[in-house]
């Protein structure tokens, strides 16, 4: 019988959090709850990753945040929080990682990224510039470390059910989107975490580096007539 996996998931808390934990657990997963509770690590510190696990086969890095702000009125403070939290912490974790991932090989590093990037929305420049960094950094990784049996992968999310904690969105600009995607649904949050549940466990072998477009054709919709 074989040893029962170990996955470390950074910003299960959240709406996308809970439901990729529950599905990493129901194919097996012995998820950490270091990250499972409210007296949680900041994400932020190098020092919040000194205890990880001594074998990790997943290591998904889910935590996020936005800010909305005209370009010309971001702050150091804005700028900072939001790349401190999309990005900095995503690059603590996969250099904390690294060794129980080196010793679960094949294994794997996870992160969200967004259509923002591909897409931007105005007045979230933070927001679009971090997420492009955390592609480019999965890139990286693939690249160094797929000889150690680490595959690198980022969900580039379109507009998904559950959303962060830290958005609120207009609900008029969540019907305008449901009217640009072609089967009139948001992304589930439940498919997102499957998808991951997927990754997790292999997925396909000869893949690394990947930026997937985990979006149901909003972004590449360009029909501009409603119907």
């Amino acid at each position: 019988m074989s040893a029962q996996k170990t996955a470390v998931v950074i910003g299960a808390t959240g709406n996308l959090g809970q439901a990729v934990c529950a599905a990493l657990e129901k194919e097996g997963f012995r998820v950490d709850p270091t990250w499972s509770s409210s007296a949680r690590p900041d994400a932020t510190k190098r020092e919040s990753y000194k205890n990880l696990p001594a074998k990790i086969d997943a290591a998904i890095y889910l935590a996020g945040i936005n800010a909305v702000s005209e370009a010309e009125n971001i702050t150091d403070e804005i700028w900072d929080k939001v790349f401190d939290v999309n990005l900095k912490g995503a690059l603590y974790f996969a250099q904390a990682a690294f060794p129980a991932l080196k010793a679960a090989k094949p294994s794997c590093f996870i992160s969200i990224s967004s259509i923002m990037v591909t897409h931007p929305y105005p007045n979230r420049i933070p927001y679009a510039a971090s997420k492009a960094g955390l592609e480019s950094l999965t890139r990286c990784l693939a690249v160094e470390w797929g000889k150690h049996g680490i595959s690198s992968h980022t969900l580039r999310l379109g507009h998904i059910s559950g959303l962060m904690k830290s958005t609120v969105t207009n609900p008029k600009l969540l019907d305008a989107v449901k009217k640009r995607i072609p089967a009139g649904e948001l992304i589930q949050t439940d498919q997102v975490a499957s998808y991951i549940a997927w990754l997790a466990k292999g997925g396909a072998k000869s893949v690394n580096g990947t930026v997937i477009d985990f979006d149901p054709a909003y972004t590449i919709n360009r029909w501009p007539l409603d119907e």
